[in-house]
């Protein structure tokens, strides 16, 4: 019995390893707004008739909370570059103090960077990060801006992000592989070992069915003289009657 269920733990986590699959990131799981929808959630007043956005443009990735002070005073700044700097740049904001999602991805997004976050906001301009927002950041964000603008190969945290995340799915992969190979053959074995040892107790099963059969063959040799001894006396007492 006890074999059976090993036998059945190892078909189980067989069939496990081979159906586990491993996820990708990928934006659309997140809760985001953009820089437009983002400045009406903050009630901050905005004329964006001549911003639009396109795939040229560099992405700000923001991590904020919903109302929080410093968060509204980068986003007032923002907005008040819009229209110098606003060809160059579009918001992914991501509110983090509702949202556990995407709190866990600021927190993967900071690992990628190296850095450690302790609130909000946390901007993200290519690879330069800016925990927390002061005016005195505001040149170096302009800078960040234009410089990942012209940049002939842009960094993007999500994409290396993404990489990491296959990265780690393929070294999961491999040691799911490595694993479901372990189990198949302690099957193999298992099942070989169970099927000999049947074979075996088969075999000494028939070898004892054979001693009893001659055990009860002397038996009856033994037994055959008072037998006919008793057959004798039956006969011979009818013969008496007669």
């Amino acid at each position: 019995m006890k074999k059976k269920i090993i036998i059945g733990i190892m078909l189980v986590a067989l069939v496990i390893g081979l159906t586990t699959g491993c996820g990708k990131v990928s934006k659309e799981t997140y809760k985001t707004k953009n820089l437009e929808e983002t400045l009406q959630e903050e009630q901050i007043e905005h004329d964006l008739s001549k911003y639009k956005e396109n795939d040229k443009q560099v992405t700000i990735y923001m991590f904020r909370g919903s109302g929080c002070g410093y968060c509204k005073k980068f986003l007032t700044f923002l907005n008040s570059i819009v229209d110098e700097y606003g060809e160059y740049f579009k918001l992914e904001s991501y509110e983090v103090w509702s949202d556990n999602k995407n709190a866990t991805l600021m927190e993967e997004v900071a690992g990628v960077l190296d850095v450690s976050v302790s609130g909000v906001p946390f901007i993200v301009i290519g690879d330069v990060p800016f925990t927390g927002y002061s005016e005195r950041y505001d040149e170096t964000i302009k800078k960040a801006i234009t410089d990942l603008y012209n940049s002939d190969e842009r960094y993007d945290v999500f994409e290396e992000l993404e990489k990491q995340k296959e990265e780690e799915a393929n070294a999961l992969k491999d040691t799911r592989n490595a694993i479901i190979i372990i189990n198949a053959i302690f099957l193999i074995i298992s099942v070989g070992v169970i099927i000999t040892k049947n074979n075996n107790n088969m075999q000494k099963l028939s070898e004892q069915i054979e001693s009893l059969k001659k055990e009860i063959k002397v038996l009856k040799e033994n037994n055959k003289p008072v037998e006919n001894k008793i057959n004798n006396n039956i006969e011979n007492k009818k013969k008496m009657k007669k």
